[in-house]
C-alpha cells in the first residue's frame, strides 16, 4: 500500500504592498505615531487635506488600528473622489480584515484611475490569485482566474522592472498552480536578488525546488530560512521532508519534533514524524505519532492510511 507523506506546508506571503501618497511622500519606515500626530495637526490645519487623511491612514494601519484607518482612508476619498492611492491601501485594510470583495474594488478602482500604478496591479493580482487558489482547493476551476491574476502581476514588473515585491508576489502565485515550479523559482531568486531578504521566500523557493526533486537547494534554501526566523515550525516541517526524501531519518526526526513543539501543522508534523519511525522499523512509535495527528485532525487522511500500513507491517512480524 502507497505511503502518502504530508503535503508540504507553506507559511504566509506578503500579501500586499502600502504606498502613502506620493503628494506627501512620507517614508515607509516612518514612526506611526509621530506620523499620526503630524497629520492630525495639519488635518487641524486644514480640515480638506487629503493627503493628511490618506497619510495618517496609513500610520493606523501600520499601528494595525484598522477602523481608524478605514475612517481617515474614507474621508481622504469623499474629499478626493479620485485618490487612487487612497483607494489602493483602504483596499489593503479591507483585505487584512477578510473583506476581499471590498478589497477587489477598491483595487479595481485605483487602477482605472491610475492605468500606470504598479501597486495596484500587484495588490489585484495577488488577491485574485488567492481567490484562484481556494478554488482550486475546492476542487473548481481555477485556471482562467490565475491567468489574470499572473497578467496582473505581470503588468506590476512592465511598469517597475525593479519590483520586488511583484516578483515575490508572481513566484507565490506561480508556486499555487500545477506545474508551475520552475517559473516560480525564477520569480523568487529574482525577488532575492532584488533584495527580498526573508524567512518566507526562502521557504517558499525551497518547496519549489523540493517539487522539482532538487533537493539540494531546497535544503540550502530551508536552512537559509530557520537563520532568518528560528521559530517558524513548517520551516522545519519542510527540512524534515527534505531529510526524510534522503534517508536522513534521526536528522528528520528532529525537524519534525521542532515543528511540534512549536505547535505548527500538528497533524502533518505527527504524521511526519510517524513516517520516520515506520522506515526505522518502530511501528509502535509510528502508531502513536499518528494517533496524535488524528487526535487534531480525526479526518486527516494521511494519518489514517498510514496507520492502517503500520499496522499490517506490525501484524506481520
Amino acid at each position: 500500500m502507497l505511503k502518502k507523506f504530508s503535503r508540504l506546508i507553506v507559511g504566509g506571503f506578503l500579501a500586499t504592498c502600502l504606498l502613502t501618497s506620493s503628494a506627501s511622500a512620507a517614508p515607509l519606515n516612518f514612526d506611526p505615531d509621530n506620523a499620526i500626530a503630524q497629520y492630525t495637526q495639519k488635518i487641524q490645519s486644514d480640515p480638506t487635506n487629503a493627503v493628511a487623511y490618506q497619510n495618517r491612514g496609513y500610520a493606523y494601519k501600520l499601528k494595525k488600528e484598522y477602523d481608524k484607518a478605514l475612517a481617515d482612508f474614507n474621508r481622504a476619498i469623499e474629499l478626493n473622489p479620485n485618490y487612487a492611492d487612497a483607494y489602493n491601501n483602504r483596499g489593503t485594510v479591507y483585505e487584512l480584515l477578510n473583506r476581499f470583495d471590498d478589497a477587489f474594488n477598491d483595487y479595481n478602482r485605483a487602477v482605472e484611475l491610475n492605468p500606470n500604478d504598479a501597486v495596484a496591479y500587484n495588490n489585484r493580482g495577488l488577491l485574485t490569485g488567492k481567490r484562484a487558489d481556494y478554488m482550486q482547493k475546492s476542487g473548481r476551476d481555477s485556471n482562467a482566474l490565475y491567468a489574470r491574476a499572473i497578467d496582473d502581476l505581470s503588468r506590476a514588473i512592465e511598469l517597475n522592472p525593479n519590483f520586488a515585491v511583484a516578483y515575490q508576489n508572481r513566484g507565490v502565485v506561480y508556486s499555487w498552480m500545477s506545474n508551475k515550479y520552475e517559473l516560480a523559482t525564477r520569480d523568487l531568486t529574482r525577488a532575492i536578488e532584488l533584495g527580498v531578504n526573508t524567512a518566507t521566500i526562502f521557504s517558499t523557493r525551497g518547496c519549489c525546488y523540493d517539487a522539482l526533486k532538487e533537493y539540494g537547494k531546497a535544503l540550502a534554501d530551508f536552512d537559509k530560512a530557520l537563520t532568518l526566523d528560528a521559530n517558524d515550525g513548517n520551516i522545519y516541517n519542510n527540512r524534515g521532508r527534505i531529510y526524510y526524501v534522503q534517508a536522513q531519518y534521526q536528522q528528520a526526526i528532529a525537524d519534525f519534533q521542532k515543528a511540534i513543539s512549536l505547535g505548527s501543522s500538528l497533524d502533518a508534523a505527527y504524521t511526519n514524524l510517524g513516517l520516520c519511525y515506520y522506515k526505522l522499523g518502530d511501528y509502535d512509535a509510528a502508531i502513536d505519532c499518528y494517533t496524535r495527528a488524528l487526535s487534531v485532525n480525526q479526518n486527516f487522511q494521511p494519518a489514517i492510511q498510514n496507520m492502517q500500513v503500520a499496522y499490517e507491517a506490525k501484524g506481520r512480524r
